[in-house]
C-alpha cells in the first residue's frame, strides 16, 4: 500500500476528529475508522473505485443523520427511492407550530424544536422575555392565611 495514501487516510480521519478531546476511547475509535477506510480501498481495487466511493458516501451520509432526517428523506422520497409529490400527511408533520407554514424545505440549521422555525421560536423568545421584562408576570400575594 502506498504510504502517502495511509498518511492521507490517517489525516483524513484525524481531522475529522481535531475538536474532539483525545482519550482512550477516542483513540480506539480512530484506530478502527482508519483500518475501515484503508479496508476500503483494498476493496476499491477489487471492486472498482466509484461503486465503493458511492457506497462509502451513502454510508458516511446515513450515519451522521439524525432519525428526523432520515424520516424527512424516507417520507420525501418514498421507501422506494423516487421523488413523489408531497402528501397532505407529510406537509402536516412539517409544520411551524408559531406561524404555520410550512417546514419540509427548511435547512436543518434553521430549524428550531421540533418542526419550528428557528426565526419563529426565538421571536417567541423575545416577546416572551420583553413581556416579564414588563413586569405583567404573575404577581404572587404570600401574605399569611389567619
Amino acid at each position: 500500500m502506498n504510504e502517502k495514501f495511509v498518511q492521507g487516510v490517517v489525516g483524513g480521519v484525524l481531522n475529522r476528529h481535531k475538536d474532539l478531546t483525545l482519550d482512550k476511547d477516542r483513540i480506539q475509535t480512530l484506530m478502527v475508522e482508519i483500518a475501515a477506510n484503508i479496508e476500503l480501498v483494498s476493496k476499491a481495487k477489487k471492486e472498482g473505485m466509484k461503486e465503493l466511493e458511492q457506497k462509502r458516501n451513502y454510508d458516511f451520509i446515513m450515519n451522521e443523520m439524525s432519525e428526523g432526517e432520515k424520516e424527512h428523506l424516507v417520507a420525501w422520497r418514498g421507501h422506494d427511492g423516487v421523488e413523489k409529490m408531497y402528501e397532505k400527511e407529510y406537509l402536516e408533520h412539517w409544520k411551524c407550530e408559531l406561524c404555520g407554514d410550512h417546514t419540509h424545505e427548511v435547512d436543518y440549521d434553521y430549524l428550531g424544536s421540533g418542526t419550528n422555525h428557528l426565526k419563529c421560536e426565538l421571536e417567541y423568545q423575545n416577546e416572551y422575555n420583553s413581556y416579564l421584562d414588563k413586569g405583567k408576570q404573575m404577581e404572587l400575594d404570600f401574605s399569611k392565611e389567619k
